[in-house]
């Protein structure tokens, strides 16, 4: 089998394990068969594995739509109860459509403008939001021959950083002005994470729509404001689980630094609120060293995270890792 019968053949299976879940359900009220529904969750997940370990990129490709299915049928089954039997599966399988870009969760994913809008901006974005990711890009490429940033991570891994900010940035705007004109009701995914001031707003900031499911299904149902040490915990842990997962299949390498680097974001995101209180009473000084510190620390541990995207686009950086393997 070619390598692109592989991805497809991996969607697929994803979207036929997404597509039969629901009649399986439908068809049973019997526990067991409930949990069998369930279990194709899992299945979604691990399709990657049918595209051959030396096609990372495909790997990665895959494994980014099958998080998204699979995040679209817990948040569908976690309700099903509480659904109309008569539109469910009608509503379950609009909603394992891709488009807007990661709506996750029900029905949010099929919020309409109530009236249209002025094309031109929404262009505009399109436009600026290509350019920028693009330009971020070969300005990357452009930087990896230099040997300063070759002999220095430091200076490799603020580069990139740098460009990956650029590039999502203008990613989200693309695919926020693309949505809207198309009619979709939606917020940016990525929503200025460079401006926040603690760790708590970077992750509400950063990819707000996961974040969204992850609040929902994560930490409001674990106790939320009532155990909020215990229910930060669990969002941190899960993500980072996730994320080692999907990382350690695209790449064929399980390695723990996805799951440290969201393990070390719980207890900065529990200090959030004292440093976020330090930035409004110290005025200009406190934002300042409130929004540098974060800034700082998001940068070191980060290295952790990269660690899996550089197995994925090796050519962010053109210096070694420090990290062992």
């Amino acid at each position: 089998m070619s390598i692109a019968g592989s991805l497809l053949l991996a969607c697929t299976v994803a979207y036929g394990c997404a597509v039969v879940a629901p009649l399986i359900r439908f068809r049973s009220c019997s526990k067991p068969v409930f949990q069998a529904a369930w279990c194709l969750v899992a299945v979604v997940l691990v399709c990657p594995l049918l595209i051959p370990s030396a096609s990372v990129g495909l790997r990665a490709a895959s494994a980014a739509i099958s998080g998204d299915i699979a995040f679209k049928m817990v948040d569908y089954f976690r309700r099903w109860d509480r659904l109309d039997r008569s539109t469910i599966l009608r509503n379950y399988y609009g909603l394992l459509i891709p488009f807007p870009a990661f709506a996750v969760i029900y029905p949010d994913h099929r919020r309409r403008l109530l009236r249209p809008e002025i094309p031109w901006p929404h262009v505009l974005r399109l436009v600026v939001g290509i350019t920028g990711c693009v330009g971020a890009i070969l300005t990357l490429r452009g930087l990896s021959s230099s040997v300063l940033i070759r002999s220095s991570f430091a200076l490799n891994h603020a580069a990139m950083l740098w460009a990956f900010v650029v590039a999502i940035e203008s990613l989200s705007r693309t695919l926020y002005g693309l949505e809207h004109l198309a009619g979709f009701d939606t917020t940016p995914i990525i929503r200025n994470a460079y401006l926040s001031r603690t760790v708590s707003e970077f992750w509400r900031r950063y990819n707000y729509r996961i974040h969204d499911w992850l609040y929902r299904n994560v930490f409001q149902t674990t106790g939320g404001r009532h155990t909020p040490v215990r229910s930060v915990l669990l969002v941190f842990l899960i993500s980072g689980v996730f994320h080692e997962l999907m990382f350690g299949i695209a790449t064929a390498r399980f390695t723990g630094y996805q799951l440290a680097f969201f393990t070390l974001q719980a207890p900065a995101a529990l200090a959030s609120g004292r440093l976020e209180r330090f930035a409004k009473r110290g005025g200009i000084t406190g934002k300042f060293v409130a929004h540098g510190s974060t800034i700082l620390f998001l940068a070191v541990t980060s290295v952790l995270f990269f660690d899996g995207v550089r197995k994925v686009f090796p050519f962010i950086y053109a210096s070694k890792s420090p990290l062992p393997w």
